[in-house]
């Protein structure tokens, strides 16, 4: 069985939504099941009572953005549902960036919340993104509303800055499904194993606000590291650091530029992660590559 919930205000729309479904689908769900909300308050009210394995959202109902305005909350009371946003104005970059707050404590949030979802034209081919949506819930099916609730107990704990606990969490998900993407990638991050290289795989993949915030937590990780290593302990904020380093002399002009470009970059990502360019992912590589050598 493969439920799911198309919330749009028009019953075309809705209609033309179903048969996109089944004939991308079909042939691999011979059970598919749909449910229809024509507002977003119907909508909620649906998710309530029954679990869902993709919802697909327009996100202008009679009252303007009363979709888009909404979306949080369905991501946090919901995170392991698949999503699917329909809109004839608005592209995945600017949805996200309506999203998402931009701070580092939320980088983990953001990609989840990022993966989890697309944000298709009515006129696009939605073949692929739907395949994607049943493929993740395929693989869940037995232990989704254990991997849920352990979703949802990750991100208190993150909330709270408990990293550690977070970790832990994480790392139960992954022995109840194993590899399971975005709890494996979540730990590497924890463990900043994750590279400036797969940052801009994500780029590249089109989801630039998951890619920069990716990006500007590996450079926060990576400038950290540097400071701890010239002067053997770092400091709270990385401007702190910056000041230290200057105030020992431990570092000269050339080195204090890249440290302060790459800081600016990092900045970018984290603060402004939908103005990020490939060339800025280019320029933070090579600067901080230059920073680190020889120590």
């Amino acid at each position: 069985m493969f439920k799911v919930l198309i919330a749009d205000d028009d019953y075309e729309d809705r209609e033309l939504l179903k048969l996109e479904i089944e004939r991308a689908l079909g042939h691999e769900e011979e059970d598919l099941r749909f449910y229809e909300a024509v507002s977003m308050k119907q909508a909620k009210e649906i998710l309530k009572n029954q679990l869902f394995d993709l919802m697909t959202l327009d996100i202008e109902f009679d009252r303007m953005n009363e979709g888009i305005d909404d979306l949080p909350e369905i991501f946090e009371s919901y995170p392991t549902l698949n999503l699917i946003v329909v809109s004839g104005k608005l592209n995945k970059g600017e949805v996200s960036e309506r999203l998402f707050r931009f701070t580092k404590d939320n980088v983990l949030k953001s990609k989840r919340w990022a993966r989890h979802f697309d944000v298709l034209d009515k006129k696009d081919d939605k073949k692929e993104a739907l395949r994607r949506a049943y493929a993740f819930a395929s693989g869940q099916k037995g232990v989704s509303d254990k991997i849920r609730d352990l979703f949802l107990l990750a991100e208190s704990y993150l909330e709270k800055d408990e990293l550690d606990k977070c970790l832990e969490v994480y790392q139960r998900i992954q022995k109840l499904a194993p590899g399971e993407a975005e709890s494996g990638e979540n730990i590497n991050i924890f463990r900043g194993a994750v590279s400036a290289e797969q940052a801009k795989e994500f780029y590249r993949r089109g989801e630039t606000v998951v890619a920069s915030l990716v990006l500007g937590h590996h450079l926060e990780t990576r400038l950290r590291t540097f400071t701890k290593k010239v002067l053997g302990h770092s400091s709270p904020g990385l401007y702190e650091c910056l000041k230290e380093l200057e105030r020992t002399h431990r570092i000269g002009e050339f080195k204090k530029g890249l440290f302060q470009q790459v800081l600016r970059l990092r900045n970018k990502a984290i603060h402004h992660p939908s103005q990020m360019s490939e060339q800025d992912f280019d320029s933070a590589v090579k600067s901080l590559r230059l920073l680190e050598a020889r120590f």
